[in-house]
């Protein structure tokens, strides 16, 4: 659905994977020191510097860059939660 509404609104949808899944792995420690980094406070941080850093190509070969065009973070279960602390961080 947010594919969807993007494509109406002319917006586009970023998945960003979370740090320690899939080939997000920064480390190649899964002991308790090796695992410091995999919280929520540091997702949160991974995702606003991406916000504030990211420059995205678009169809007519600009970029968009922060402070373009509005973010919305969706998500549901963990995802729903992390999009209501990153609005309060």
């Amino acid at each position: 659905m947010p594919g969807q509404i993007a494509q109406r609104e002319n917006g586009a949808v970023i998945l960003i994977e979370h740090r320690f899944y899939g080939s997000s792995i920064p480390i190649n420690d899964f002991t308790v020191n090796g695992l410091r980094l995999h919280t929520v406070d540091q997702a949160i941080e991974d995702f606003d510097y991406f916000a504030r850093h990211v420059m995205l190509p678009t169809a007519g070969g600009d970029q968009l860059g922060p402070g373009k065009a509005p973010w919305i973070f969706v998500g549901g279960n963990y995802a729903g939660s992390l999009a209501a602390w990153l609005r309060v961080a």
